[in-house]
């Protein structure tokens, strides 16, 4: 058989999201044979500046620097499992995660999941823009609206160029990126920079805590809506566990790397002024430029990836439309957007980490449950589902609806049984687990039902 297609074209996606199955059973990228290649993807857009700028916030909220490192050590850890559960469908089912979330809410039902992922994609596209412009910035004066063109050229660039494209740049930026980040660690030791900050009192710890918790959580896990949108170009004749160790690895060892560097660049700072570049340029001072380009460098990377599953996730809605149609709308509306938030950053990341617990962590219990748990669909095509599968709209909605008085959003307001927790919200695990228990408890009782009618007709 000739393995000709290739994923990288136009031809990836066609004018029809449900030609992806059929498509797909053809790839075989010589390169990404082996699951080692997902270590490389998840790290370089890991070691970036979101996950920079998320180690500035609990020197926001005055954290004590152990309780700190505590808190973004385990949010990232169970923010990667829950990635790498998704990573590792991607090398069994070879769709994209999307397409593949059809499965257990219908197609319809998906496609408005979809219509998530893709405000999801986009706005993380536009956070990334902003910080990689911020740091081009503080290089070379010129107008920001320009830097901010100029960044969204060049992913989109490499988003139409497609799969291999990004495989080459994640690659590279492994190396790259992370010779920079321990050339920063490497600086702060050297320059005997004062890492430390006012603490808040004991009795607010667990609400910082908290709050650090869910913001590294937060960032990690929702790389889950694109995880096999990369597995599934890995053609292992047999896919095993392996993905998911990779993966599991390259985001956490990245991601809590790069938050440390921006917890010890913000305390150093004295007085963090809401931009993590301009901390970074003072505190490095003479060396800011070759900070500011690991930055923009950890933009570039990270966003290489959200605008390419953004027009996954733009087909996945039911669009039926060319690929370039697809990165040609999110990169207008990461432009716009990006000009719109250049210097007010802060308050919209943080509370739009939150947010994107809300929506994700269900999402994911579902998933989980509906593959590795009830291990549905191992050997069926997905253009043959119907458009509504209730188990999964049910539980997905009753499970937001419970971890409701769970919420916190950013501190912005506190629901009734978060305020009794001091202002810490668990509302995310709240879904999380209880959409994964009843769509199992749903599930189970629509089998049931169906085999009782199969078996009256029989008799019948």
């Amino acid at each position: 058989m000739t393995h000709s297609t290739d994923m990288s074209t136009e031809h990836e996606f066609g004018y029809d999201i449900d030609k992806y199955s059929k498509a797909n059973k053809e790839i075989d990228i010589e390169n990404d044979k082996h699951p080692s290649s997902m270590f490389y993807i998840w790290f370089a857009s890991n070691l970036t500046v979101g996950d920079f700028a998320v180690g500035f916030i609990p020197v926001y909220l005055g954290l004590p620097i152990l309780y700190s490192i505590v808190a973004i050590a385990v949010g990232t850890i169970a923010g990667g499992i829950m990635l790498a559960y998704m990573s590792q469908l991607g090398a069994v089912y070879r769709v994209p995660q999307m397409y593949m979330g059809r499965a257990p809410f219908g197609t319809v039902g998906g496609s408005l999941l979809s219509i998530l992922q893709w405000g999801n994609t986009a706005g993380w596209l536009t956070v990334n823009v902003i910080l990689a412009s911020l740091a081009i910035y503080q290089m070379v004066k010129i107008p920001y609206y320009a830097i901010v063109l100029l960044i969204v050229a060049i992913v989109a660039l490499t988003a139409l160029v497609g799969y291999r494209a990004i495989r080459i740049l994640e690659r590279s930026m492994s190396y790259v990126l992370g010779l920079l980040f321990v050339f920063l660690v490497l600086f702060l030791i050297h320059s005997h920079a004062s890492i430390s900050y006012q603490y808040v009192d004991s009795f607010s710890i667990p609400a910082a805590f908290g709050i650090t918790f869910a913001s590294a959580f937060s960032y990690i896990m929702s790389w889950g809506p694109y995880a096999a949108d990369y597995s599934r170009h890995v053609s292992s004749s047999k896919p095993s566990k392996s993905i998911f160790y990779y993966t599991l690895l390259g985001s956490v060892i990245a991601s809590v790397f790069a938050e440390i560097v921006g917890l010890m660049v913000s305390a150093a700072s004295g007085n963090p002024s809401g931009s993590p570049a301009a901390d970074l340029a003072n505190v490095m001072n003479k060396y800011a430029v070759i900070g500011l380009i690991a930055l923009f460098l950890g933009g570039i990377s990270a966003n290489a990836i959200n605008l390419y599953s953004n027009s996954l996730a733009f087909l996945s809605i039911g669009f039926k439309a060319h690929r370039w149609v697809a990165i040609a709308v999110a990169s207008v509306f990461s432009l716009l957007l990006g000009i719109i938030g250049f210097f007010r950053f802060y308050g919209f990341y943080e509370t739009f980490l939150f947010i994107l617990d809300y929506w994700i962590t269900p999402w994911i219990g579902i998933m989980i449950a509906h593959f590795f748990i009830l291990k549905r669909l191992r050997h069926q095509e997905f253009e043959d589902l119907p458009k509504i599968v209730k188990p999964g709209i049910y539980a997905y909605i009753i499970s937001i609806a419970v971890s409701i008085p769970f919420m916190s959003p950013a501190g912005i307001i506190n629901m009734p049984l978060a305020s009794m927790l001091h202002g810490v919200d668990i509302s995310y695990f709240v879904s999380f687990f209880s959409a994964m228990i009843i769509y199992l408890y749903l599930s189970r009782k629509l089998d049931d039902r169906n085999h009782g009618e199969k078996t009256r007709k029989e008799i019948s």
